[in-house]
């Protein structure tokens, strides 16, 4: 009976050793295949890598990550227990799901930075518009009563009321 994968992994192996022979896909294990050949084919197809060289589901020690592969529903840091075990696939998709979601955290910080910049170049071309009273009026609705007392105590060495 053929392999459902036999020609997929014919293709993807001659593509990675070209004019090598390539080793029977029933029989093959990590034990008898070169550790190149299996990184080469993890990051070629790693599709292919789990459904050859995943350790059944039954054999993981580990019976979180079983009920986790059971229900195809994983953790973020299941990722490197995952690609112990020969889930290359799911752990890929792990790996690009934590890169989306830094991506997409970035991208609003630099959003949010644009928009305070954007802000403070209104308030900077407006400051430049303003006549001296205009600032002067501005100025005076930041102060307060503290600052009042402190500038007075500064310019006139005392607390005028007038």
């Amino acid at each position: 009976m053929k392999h459902p994968l036999l020609d997929r992994w014919v293709r993807v192996l001659s593509s990675i050793n070209p004019g090598k022979p390539i080793p029977n896909i029933n029989t093959v294990s990590r034990a008898n295949m070169s550790v190149t050949l299996q990184e080469r084919l993890r990051d070629i197809d790693p599709e292919l890598f789990q459904a050859v060289f995943a350790t059944p589901i039954e054999e993981i020690e580990d019976s979180r990550l079983q009920q986790h592969l059971y229900d195809q529903a994983f953790w973020t840091d299941d990722e490197d227990q995952l690609r112990r075990y020969g889930y290359e696939k799911f752990a890929n998709t792990i790996r690009d799901e934590k890169i989306k979601y830094e991506n997409d955290k970035i991208e609003k910080e630099i959003e949010a930075s644009r928009q305070r910049q954007e802000l403070q170049r209104q308030e900077r071309e407006k400051k430049a518009n303003m006549s001296l009273m205009d600032r002067m009026h501005e100025e005076s609705k930041k102060q307060t009563t503290a600052d009042v007392i402190n500038n007075q105590l500064r310019y006139h060495g005392r607390i005028g009321t007038n």
